[in-house]
């Protein structure tokens, strides 16, 4: 080599990953995804791919090789399993987790398979709203209220935490509710909604693949129409107590999302800020 000529270094892998090396890189990923499984409890397969950034699939796979998740068969098939943590999965998942909570997944055989498809729509939106920079943050079920429901109020599906500190709450209903509970379930609405009290949330998005519903709770939700409050009578059945009229700032906090052939998209939405035609994990 001549004098004063440099040798050309060959490239590391950590020059392509943000100063990351290899095993920093696969920590994070690990951690990630078991974060992920500790708070919603399970996930799928190609969930789990999304969590870790993989291009590929077979992450979860692997960490059920190493002893950090298990694998369910679904009864439906749809996904074919879903995946929760061991103990060691876990352990490791406590030790960097900001909060606690119970983790009853432990048994798999506890998860309630009827919710598997509400549960993973759920997680589906979110992942994308993360991957979109729509949102920073999230708070599944059991971190929203984790000593329980209070009384009137309603505990979503999962909370998006905005990069401004902005508040969602996410409701995702694929089975109708009528009457009694449909009156309930817009009142608890209102009161994450409600100004004057101070609202719990900026917005509420509501997320189902069925056209009816949505049109069904637009209606119950529109300014002027008939919001009854139902109290059980002396023979200890549900009857109507008082009618008022749907304040208009809950259909103005609230908006709807259709998930149609394959992929979620705004109906008749007001605010554009958030996603738009996101693509569904097929298996869904």
């Amino acid at each position: 080599m001549s004098e004063g000529k440099l040798k050309k270094k060959p490239p590391r892998a950590m020059d392509f990953m943000g100063g990351q090396s290899p095993h920093e890189r696969s920590i994070q990923k690990r951690q990630a995804v078991l974060t992920w499984v500790y708070r919603w409890g399970y996930s799928s397969a190609e969930i789990i791919r999304q969590v870790a950034d993989q291009t590929a699939g077979g992450y979860a796979k692997k960490l059920e090789r190493r002893g950090l998740l298990v694998a369910t068969k679904t009864e439906s098939g749809t996904p074919r399993a879903i995946f929760t943590l061991t103990k060691s999965g876990y352990q490791e998942a406590e030790r960097f987790a900001d909060k606690l909570a119970p983790y009853p997944e432990l048994d798999p055989y506890r998860v309630n398979q009827q919710l598997i498809r509400h549960n993973l729509l759920a997680q589906q939106i979110t992942v994308q709203e993360l991957e979109n920079g729509n949102i920073h943050d999230y708070l599944t079920e059991r971190f929203v209220a984790p000593d329980g429901d209070k009384p009137g109020q309603k505990r979503p599906d999962v909370v998006w935490i905005a990069w401004d500190g902005r508040r969602t709450a996410v409701e995702v209903e694929l089975t109708a509710k009528w009457e009694r509970r449909l009156d309930e379930f817009v009142l608890a609405v209102g009161k994450g909604l409600d100004p004057q009290k101070g609202p719990l949330y900026a917005e509420f998005v509501i997320v189902t693949d069925a056209p009816a519903i949505e049109r069904r709770y637009r209606a119950a939700m529109a300014p002027g129409s008939t919001l009854t409050v139902w109290e059980k009578n002396n023979r200890g059945h549900w009857a109507p107590k008082d009618h008022y009229d749907t304040p208009s700032f809950i259909s103005q906090g609230v908006r709807f999302i259709l998930h149609e052939n394959g992929q979620f998209r705004q109906a008749h939405s007001h605010n554009s800020d958030f996603l738009s035609n996101i693509p569904l994990d097929p298996s869904l």
